[in-house]
């Protein structure tokens, strides 16, 4: 990922705190007092970011989410999977005859995948 400017790094932390590196040396204490009044400090090295340090409860936050991202991607490559089958060749003439199907051709279709499935 390229590296972000600090006005980057803050329209997407919603924050202008920013400390400087130097300040991690001398101050680490009042840095983490900053974090934890805002939320995250952002940490510049010659006016560029070096790095963003984030409370605790920002981090498992972002850790949540990620998660959940992560579970959406698992779902979502599943019905990619599941799906598959709708870009081969004869898709579109299994479509047409599914279309086609009586209500009670589809009810008996379902039925067998249910009973393959062990539903």
């Amino acid at each position: 990922m390229p590296s972000l400017s600090v006005d980057e790094l803050v329209q997407l932390a919603g924050t202008r705190l920013t400390r400087t590196a130097s300040d991690g040396d001398t101050s680490w204490r009042s840095i983490v007092a900053d974090v934890n009044e805002a939320g995250l400090v952002i940490v510049t090295k010659h006016d560029e970011p070096e790095a963003v340090v984030l409370s605790v409860e920002q981090f498992a936050e972002l850790t949540k989410r990620a998660a959940v991202a992560d579970a959406l991607t698992e779902l979502r490559t599943k019905w990619d999977g599941e799906l598959a089958w709708l870009n081969e060749p004869a898709a579109s003439q299994e479509l047409m005859e599914i279309f086609r199907s009586t209500p009670e051709e589809i009810a008996a279709s379902a039925n067998a995948v249910a009973a393959r499935r062990g539903k």
